[in-house]
C-alpha cells in the first residue's frame, strides 16, 4: 500500500482550517495544501499535484462540499482520491446522502485534532483496500 503523504484540506472556517493544518502537519507529518473555498481549490489543484486524500467541509459559500465532489472526481481523472466529508451534522439520516453524492468518508465536526491523523490513516487503509 502506498504510505498517506499529501492532504488537501477545504474548508471555509479559518480556525478550523489552522487547527486541520497543525494536526495533520505536526502530529500526522502529513505535507497540507489548504484551501478556504471549493471554488478557489477547484482553480488551483491543477497547477500542483494532486494530493491523495481530501478533507472537505459540507457547507461552503459559493460551492458547497456536495456540489464540488463531482468536479473533485473529474479533476482527478483516474487517479484515486478519497475524500473525507467533515461535517457538523453527523446524524445517520445526514451521512446517506453525503456518502451517495461521492464522499469516501464521513468525519464529525468537532473532532479531536491528537486523534485525528490516526483516523485518517484508517480510512486511508480501508480505502487502499477497495481500490
Amino acid at each position: 500500500m502506498i504510505a498517506l503523504q499529501h492532504l488537501a484540506v477545504i474548508e471555509d472556517d479559518t480556525d478550523i482550517r489552522h487547527l486541520l493544518e497543525l494536526s495533520l502537519t505536526t502530529l500526522g507529518g502529513f505535507d497540507v495544501t489548504s484551501y478556504p473555498l471549493a471554488t478557489r481549490a477547484l482553480a488551483e489543484m491543477p497547477q500542483h499535484p494532486l494530493p491523495q486524500m481530501l478533507l472537505l467541509d459540507v457547507m461552503m459559500p459559493e460551492m458547497s462540499g456536495i456540489e464540488a465532489i463531482p468536479r473533485l472526481r473529474e479533476l482527478a481523472g483516474d487517479t484515486p482520491l478519497c475524500i473525507v466529508m467533515l461535517t457538523a451534522k453527523a446524524s445517520p439520516e445526514e451521512l446517506a446522502p453525503l456518502l451517495a453524492a461521492g464522499a469516501d468518508y464521513v468525519a464529525s465536526k468537532p473532532f479531536d485534532p491528537v486523534l485525528l491523523p490516526e483516523l485518517l490513516q484508517h480510512f486511508w487503509s480501508t480505502f487502499h483496500g477497495r481500490i
